[in-house]
């Protein structure tokens, strides 16, 4: 599996994206801690899964952009083969 590359920008919209996710699972502990309503907790719960789900698709295009694309237009027929069947694991993995 390839690591991360991203340009400092998206890197850095990426970093700010996931903190603010991770503030918002810290107000959650606080809303648990201090007892507040269910319902309160469970629209923070679903914002905090939205979060993610935006932070992951993020990372689904950089990783296409950066990785599979680069492959798939390969004129080696091997590394087009690899990339498309590289793409299908990380899909496969995501979409669990």
């Amino acid at each position: 599996m390839p690591t991360l590359t991203m340009n400092t920008t998206k890197r850095d919209q990426a970093l700010n994206k996931l903190k603010r996710v991770e503030g918002r699972v810290r107000g959650l502990i606080g809303m648990v801690e201090e007892g507040r309503d269910c319902e309160d907790i469970l629209m923070q719960i679903s914002a905090t899964q939205e979060a993610l789900r935006i932070a992951g698709k993020q990372f689904i295009q950089n990783y296409l952009e950066e990785n599979v694309m680069r492959g798939l237009t390969a004129t080696n027929s091997e590394k087009r083969d690899d990339a498309y069947e590289e793409l299908l694991g990380v899909l496969y993995k995501y979409i669990k």
